[in-house]
């Protein structure tokens, strides 16, 4: 049978608490039976009153009672077991006066089904149910989670362990340290302080103190803390890290450093699971740093696993070989895809977009921009402006359109700049077989070249005129237009030609310092460098009109090389527009220099009406001339010569006397009226 003893206010001799080499301290011998019948009975009705605060005795192998202190103290020896307010004791000796207690050796305490206590020795308060442990301490809170320290202090009833001199948390594969600190058993939560480090299985975390859940191990930083692990190292003022899924968020000057990658923001969350990567702040731009990419966003998504980036709010990603801007940006690594919200900028060499928002797949090479698109492309030194545009470059198409205005198109020539508009901008792609056609004037010039009226010179401008139309037809194959040969007489080569085209559709107006144009329809040969005019062309240089059924403007080195007019042809200039000079043919041909014509050849029905002036630029007489062909030199966009082939006919017309509509050429039309004056004309 086991005995309790209850008595306050008990004071314990401080060198008898944990000495295990301390002799029992013994008991003067009873004289007679009826003192210790007499005193067991008080004993009995002692416990009887203080049975709710009482510290009941299971078991023990020997127990002395000394009766001489108030209250009677009880010292119990071998297989000593007590209870007390839920909580089982085990040790080998133990001494208990009233509601104190000293356990000694082998000491356990037990709660629940989970919470263990080991310890050297303890003393225990049972009125205020906190118990003092020392030695090799152990507090286990189920299976994986032990406590180690030298001195703790414990609250029965709230489960709460405090220590002072250093502890050792282990929680499966991690280990916290830390000089003080307190473990709420009853909620798992652990508050460690002082020189704190959490060695996991591939980290270390050091702080000056942090809140440990040990129910889901979530330690939560109270102070800057850092991490450090084989590749990185992370650091921030607060947050929160989760020691088993390695997932956390790092607030406060947040930094992380992986090699040559280095990230920084107001918070940096981190996904193990999912290997992504969030940085967020309200105040500064977050900042994600690598060997290949550098982003700055108010917040950056990264999917580290899938190459996955976005950003949010005054984004700007720049990569190996492009750099985005935007409000919103979406980009694929591995797809090369871009989806772009908000002002858009996207330079992906030699393409350069600007838009409200935009996609851009770089694998399919798909691109859609919306919102005032300004498309540039650097090697042709050319720029869309549009509402829309579309772009598909596998096939090299792409359509700009406008929901009001129209689309700009803007091209940098001979150190100038060209600005085009139509209803709608495209470009396509062609692949077909080259072909090789027929001499369609080889009569002609058999027949010019028997002809014997021709002095030196002249046979010097017909071998000049033989390479300018030669030059035309060359020209003229590439287009689709001109290929009007007979299929007998045409050479297939079986070679296949890959043409890529940029065209203007209806209502073409053409604006640049020097030139200006109109046309219902424009396409440009890039190979080429071809410009050709179709339905109704004219265009202006200087004070001169050029119009035809079609009109080719070739480029060379970036700059006119020459403009020739098929079927129709003519030029008009005048002074006073009252007077015009004219001039027409079948085809036409003028050679540039400098920006400026210094030759034309006409060929076939030729015609000149030319106002002839004194000295003082007064009218004298009108000439008017026919010919096979003409060549005309000119100086400063002035004409300065001449020349007529094959039976001219020529005659000089008094001014009054001449009716100067009737000697107008066939189709004479003076369209000034459509000439754009500038680029708001357009």
């Amino acid at each position: 049978m086991g005995y309790s003893i209850a008595f306050k206010n008990i004071s314990l001799p401080s060198n008898n608490i944990c000495d295990p080499s301390q002799p029992m301290i013994k008991i003067k011998k009873i004289k007679n039976l009826l003192l210790i019948i007499g005193l067991l009975t008080a004993i009995a009705s002692h416990i009887s009153g203080q049975k709710g605060k009482s510290i009941t005795i299971h078991s023990e192998n020997s127990q002395i009672i000394d009766a001489t202190t108030e209250p009677p103290t009880q010292y119990l020896n071998g297989d000593v077991k007590l209870y007390h307010s839920g909580t089982f004791m085990f040790c080998d000796s133990a001494i208990l006066r009233g509601t104190q207690l000293v356990m000694m050796h082998n000491v356990v305490m037990m709660q629940n089904d989970t919470i263990k206590i080991f310890c050297d020795s303890l003393r225990y308060d049972g009125d205020l149910l906190v118990t003092y442990l020392f030695g090799n301490i152990i507090l286990e809170n189920g299976p994986s989670k032990k406590l180690f320290t030298t001195q703790l202090i414990y609250k029965v009833d709230e489960k709460i362990a405090t220590y002072s001199k250093n502890a050792r948390l282990v929680d499966g594969t991690s280990t916290l340290i830390s000089k003080s600190g307190k473990y709420n058993l009853k909620e798992k939560i652990a508050w460690f302080y002082s020189n704190v480090k959490v060695n996991g299985e591939d980290f270390e975390l050091t702080t000056d103190s942090i809140r440990y859940n040990t129910d889901n191990q979530v330690a939560t930083f109270l102070a800057p803390t850092q991490i450090v692990s084989d590749s990185s190292n992370i650091f921030s003022n607060t947050g929160w890290f989760d020691l088993d899924d390695k997932n956390g968020q790092f607030v406060g000057n947040a930094q992380y450093l992986e090699g040559k990658t280095r990230a920084t923001s107001d918070t940096i969350t981190y996904n193990n699971a999912l290997d992504h990567v969030t940085l967020s702040s309200d105040t500064i731009q977050s900042e994600y740093i690598s060997e290949k990419d550098t982003a700055y966003a108010k917040t950056i998504f990264y999917n580290k696993k899938n190459e996955i980036f976005r950003l949010v709010k005054n984004a700007i990603y720049t990569g190996e070989k492009n750099q985005v801007k935007g409000e919103i940006v979406y980009y694929d690594k591995k797809t090369e895809k871009f989806n772009v919200q908000g002002r858009s900028f996207v330079s992906d060499p030699p393409s350069i977009i600007e838009a409200d928002t935009l996609d851009y797949d770089k694998t399919i090479k798909y691109g859609k921009a919306d919102g005032h698109v300004i498309w540039r492309d650097t090697s042709a030194k050319t720029t869309i402006i549009a509402d829309h545009v579309l772009y598909q470059g596998d096939e090299n198409f792409m359509k700009a359109t406008n929901d009001k205005g129209r689309p700009l198109f803007i091209s940098q020539i001979d150190n100038d700049s060209l600005f085009m508009k139509a209803d709608t901008l495209r470009a396509f792609r062609v692949i077909k077989e080259r072909i090789i056609l027929p001499d369609k004037d080889a009569a002609r010039k058999a027949q010019k070249s028997k002809s014997k009226s021709q002095d030196k010179d002249d046979a010097t401008d017909e071998i000049t005129d033989k390479k300018n139309e030669v030059a035309l037809d060359t020209t003229s194959t590439s287009i689709d237009t001109l290929l009007t040969a007979s299929a007998t007489d045409t050479i297939f080569t079986g070679i296949m030609d890959t043409l890529d085209y940029f065209a203007g559709d209806n209502d073409v107006r053409i604006f640049k310092s020097d030139m200006q144009a109109v046309c219902d329809s424009l396409v440009y040969n890039k190979r080429d460098s071809l410009f050709t005019l179709h339905h109704l062309p004219f265009v202006w240089s200087d004070s001169s009109q050029i119009a035809g059924d079609t009109i080719h403007i070739l480029l060379k080195n970036n700059k006119v090389d020459r403009l020739i007019v098929s079927a129709g042809a003519s030029i008009i200039n005048s002074a006073d527009l009252i007077f015009f000079n004219q001039i027409r043919g079948r085809h036409l041909v003028a050679l540039f220099a400098e920006s400026k014509i210094y030759r034309m050849n006409v060929n076939g029905d030729a015609q000149i009406v030319y106002y002839m002036t004194d000295d003082d630029k007064a009218y004298i007489g009108v000439n008017t001339t026919e010919a096979s062909n003409m060549t005309f030199l000119l100086t400063d966009n002035k004409i300065t010569d001449i020349k007529n082939y094959v039976e001219p006919k020529s005659k000089v017309l008094p001014m009054k006397k001449t009716d100067h509509e009737a000697i107008k050429v066939k189709g004479f039309i003076w369209n000034i009226e459509k000439r754009p004056k500038d680029v708001a004309d357009l």
